[in-house]
């Protein structure tokens, strides 16, 4: 498995912790949430909230996804919702992102 550096508190993110790309890198979800917290706009923090609860369920998933094929990784539609729930990780991250 490939090793990433979070660009914020520059720790190795590790497999099974909760993890986003954005265009700076990799970066921990907490970190990536609490940068962003700092930045976005009174008025968007709303947003900012259930964006975050949202990234958060869906990371969530992705490592409950990785847990069952550690057990059986020749089963496709696991395979197959791992890379669309990835999509949608990074769609909600570019959300986020943008506020």
């Amino acid at each position: 498995m490939a090793e990433f550096v979070c660009y914020s508190c520059k720790r190795k993110v590790l497999t099974g912790e909760k993890f986003t790309f954005t265009k700076s890198g990799a970066v921990h979800f907490d970190c990536f949430i609490s940068a962003r917290r700092k930045e976005v706009p009174e008025e968007k923090q709303e947003t900012l909230r259930k964006l975050s609860l949202l990234l958060d369920s869906q990371l969530k998933l992705l490592i409950d996804i990785l847990e069952i094929r550690k057990g059986q990784p020749e089963v496709e539609a696991v395979t197959a919702a791992y890379k669309n729930i990835e999509k949608e990780c990074g769609e909600t991250t570019r959300q986020i992102s943008s506020l």
